[in-house]
């Protein structure tokens, strides 16, 4: 049977319309949980062609027992609507993560194209856009050699054929293991991993450039002020270091200890897939100078190694046991719901892995920033308190 296509279609054409309303809608709210709205008829009106096709397959499968007699016209058709998949799959994907532009720019704001464009996100979803084209164009080629395997399979050596049913299995599967890899939160669209156009125009915070004499006059008045107020994180009226204001928040939440909220930072992007260097309360960003050298001590701490060494152990245990159950069973059934209940084990702990160690990246990425009082703001505050004591 042919199953493993239509459900093949169905990933990649959900993608492809999810991808085209980004590309064509604006101001989409992706946190619904059903986020497929101009494009929901067209993709179900799409993918009831290839699980008719199933349907006929399974019926022709009762009716005829020689399946080479039915088998290229079914996997001509299918070579056919991948194609049309992949053609909409790579224009779209070319359009949102290559020329980045589309719907979706727009609700950033008037945005150039090298302007607020995350660098590590777009190169990574360019490389997952590429490798997923690359294997379904493979899977279309090779539907395409098995529809004309009548002309050509007796004419080539029996070894090369092997080799080419090998090559063909390996492709299929990494089709499949590459919706997990890129597509982890695929039941939350805001979330996905790394084919996310939201990700790619995230807010990048610039190094603080050095100011002028009399901006750094304005800072050192702003913290004469500061000193009467207290943190709003620890509220600590005995700790000796200096307070900061680095939003544009006023009253008891506009002072803060630096480490304080360095630390907050830090748990918070331990909370959270996202790093947001802005003020919760007033959405103002954080001004922030960052160092060369990342400080891993912080990111891979104690916690982080115990869950690692737990799920390598995990994974390498379920490996060992499936191998034993298949060595003693010789039942095809048991066999393959050991092997199957294996790969789904190893797939949640390579996931869990891999947000560990990014969440401990993230948390070392943070804990190496300085942040420094917003200059402007002071300032501004500093005229504004001027003003009001010439009106009185």
């Amino acid at each position: 049977m042919s199953a493993y296509y239509p459900l093949l279609m169905t990933c990649a054409s959900l993608v492809v319309c999810l991808w085209a309303e980004i590309f064509h809608l604006r101001d989409i709210r992706w946190e619904k949980s059903q986020f497929l709205s101009k494009s929901f008829l067209g993709f179900m009106a799409f993918n009831l062609l290839p699980y008719s096709l199933l349907a006929a397959e399974v019926l022709f499968s009762q009716l005829i027992t020689d399946r080479n007699t039915y088998s290229h016209i079914f996997n001509g058709c299918y070579a056919a609507l991948l194609l049309i998949v992949v053609v909409f799959f790579l224009i779209y994907g070319v359009e949102v993560f290559f020329k980045v532009r589309g719907g979706f720019v727009y609700d950033y704001g008037n945005l150039s194209s090298t302007q607020n464009v995350n660098a590590s996100q777009l190169h990574q979803s360019r490389f997952g856009l590429l490798s997923q084209a690359i294997m379904l164009i493979v899977i279309v080629g090779f539907l395409t050699s098995e529809t004309l395997g009548d002309f050509w399979k007796k004419k080539v050596p029996v070894y090369s054929r092997n080799w080419h049913d090998i090559v063909f299995r390996l492709v299929e599967v990494g089709v499949a293991l590459w919706f997990p890899c890129c597509l982890w939160n695929s039941m939350a669209p805001e979330q996905l991993w790394i084919l996310n156009p939201k990700k790619l125009l995230s807010r990048q915070i610039e190094p603080v450039a050095s100011s002028s004499q009399g901006t750094a006059k304005a800072t050192e008045e702003g913290q004469a002020a500061l000193l009467k107020k207290d943190c709003w994180i620890c509220y600590d009226p005995d700790k000796t270091e200096p307070l900061i204001q680095p939003c544009k928040c006023t009253g008891d939440v506009s002072s803060v200890h630096h480490e304080c909220l360095r630390r907050w930072l830090v748990e918070s992007c331990s909370k959270s897939d996202d790093v947001l260097l802005k003020c919760k309360v007033c959405d103002a960003p954080y001004e922030v100078k960052r160092t060369s050298k990342l400080d891993w001590e912080k990111g891979f701490t104690v916690q982080h190694w115990a869950k690692t060494v737990i799920l390598v152990t995990l994974m390498c245990i379920t490996g060992a046991s499936a191998w034993v159950i298949i060595q003693l069973y010789v039942d095809p059934i048991v066999r393959v719901l050991t092997a199957g209940f294996a790969v789904i084990i190893g797939y949640v702990c390579v996931k869990l892995l891999g947000e560990n160690t990014f969440t401990a990246y993230q948390r070392a990425k943070v804990s190496s920033i300085n942040i420094v009082t917003s200059e402007l703001d002071v300032t501004e505050k500093l005229n504004t308190i001027c003003q009001d004591v010439t009106c009185n």
